[in-house]
């Protein structure tokens, strides 16, 4: 396995703690966010929205976190990550969500290129909008 990462995404982050935890081997391909590599044609080319993580196996590629997350505990048993009980999983499909669809956002280094650009502000001005939000 290939996983496509950053070492400063939350999103690549999980799927390093999921891999590391269940004990698999993956080659890490870096993808530097800040040199907009992600950007770059060759990494659109394994993920065409130009984000990471991206998982390469078995010949198919895997994108967002939590799909690579529950992809991986499908496929190789033990240790679990979700419960077996279905109220179980759904709670912890919810905090999971919680992470990657509302706190995630805010920490992403899109949006806080955006913020910063369309209202002129510096970084304490992203810092209290990002906060406050």
């Amino acid at each position: 396995m290939k996983l496509h990462t950053f070492f400063r995404s939350s999103a690549s982050f999980r799927v390093r703690i999921a891999m590391n935890y269940k004990g698999l081997e993956y080659e890490p391909a870096i993808v530097s966010l800040p040199k907009a590599e992600h950007l770059e044609a060759k990494y659109k080319s394994v993920n065409s929205q130009g984000l990471v993580p991206a998982l390469e196996d078995a010949g198919r590629i895997l994108t967002q976190s939590l799909a690579i997350i529950e992809y991986l505990d499908e496929v190789h048993p033990g240790p679990k990550l979700l419960p077996a009980d279905p109220l179980d999983r759904a709670y912890v499909r919810a905090f999971s969500q919680i992470v990657a669809c509302e706190i995630h956002p805010l920490n992403n280094l899109r949006t806080l290129k955006y913020i910063r650009s369309a209202y002129k502000l510096d970084e304490e001005g992203v810092n209290t909008v990002s906060a406050s939000r």
